[in-house]
């Protein structure tokens, strides 16, 4: 029997490096590479195999996170993928050597920033515009979900709706037993690094002082012990 979970984030944010990052130059092909934070958190066993954790998209976690879901549709982490669009932060592309008419709705190497789950089951997909029905399912994982930092919740959600229902008190490594994803500086790099137009290069991220910039209102769990 394959025993032992480990955890890799493959993508998340604390902060949006688009808007508050430091200049950088521009990537020859002038994309906007990891310009948000957003870690998509993929488990895997110890040898390496793929879980059966997918992504269900932040609107599954309003359920029993109702004031942290609606505080974060509010920050830049849940408006990063709007950044992409023609017109959007201008001054700010252009300062980092961006075309801001340019749409990069579409561009993976920005995607992967700014959606949640990007390539992996049940995570972001590049729709076809005339599906108004994969358009609106794309649309629940635009922009830095929870997903993205506390990792697949096609498990843990279950779990969550069960404590809904029987109301009792559970502990944090349940949910993580189940795939949730604790959230430390190496979520954040996967996107905060120079890969970024906005990050200088040996400009390193600092997580104690930005973990809790742009992110959701912290609010105490009635059921956590």
């Amino acid at each position: 029997m394959k025993t032992g979970l480990t955890v890799v984030a493959l993508t998340i944010p604390m902060v949006f490096v688009l808007v508050f990052g430091v200049a950088a130059s521009p990537p020859p092909d002038g994309t906007i590479r990891a310009a948000a934070v957003l870690p998509a958190a993929l488990a895997t066993t110890a040898d390496g195999e793929a879980t059966k954790y997918a992504y269900v998209g932040s609107s599954k976690c309003k359920m029993c996170h109702i004031k942290q879901h609606k505080s974060w549709k509010k920050t830049k982490m849940g408006l990063a993928f709007d950044t992409l669009k023609p017109g959007a932060v201008a001054d700010v592309k252009k300062a980092h050597g961006l075309d801001p008419n340019k749409d990069y709705t579409t561009d993976e190497t920005c995607l992967k920033c700014h959606t949640t789950g990007l390539g992996h089951e049940g995570g972001y997909f590049i729709p076809d515009a005339s599906d108004k029905k994969a358009v609106r399912k794309a649309k629940k994982l635009q922009g830095v979900g929870c997903e993205s930092c506390h990792g697949p919740g096609s498990e843990y959600v279950k779990l969550h709706t069960e404590l809904l229902k029987t109301k009792r008190k559970y502990k944090i490594e349940e949910m993580y037993a189940a795939g949730m994803v604790k959230v430390d500086a190496s979520t954040c790099v996967t996107c905060h690094n120079e890969q970024s137009p906005t990050i200088a290069k040996g400009d390193a991220f600092d997580y104690e002082a930005k973990k809790n910039e742009g992110t959701h209102e912290r609010i105490p769990l009635k059921q956590r012990e």
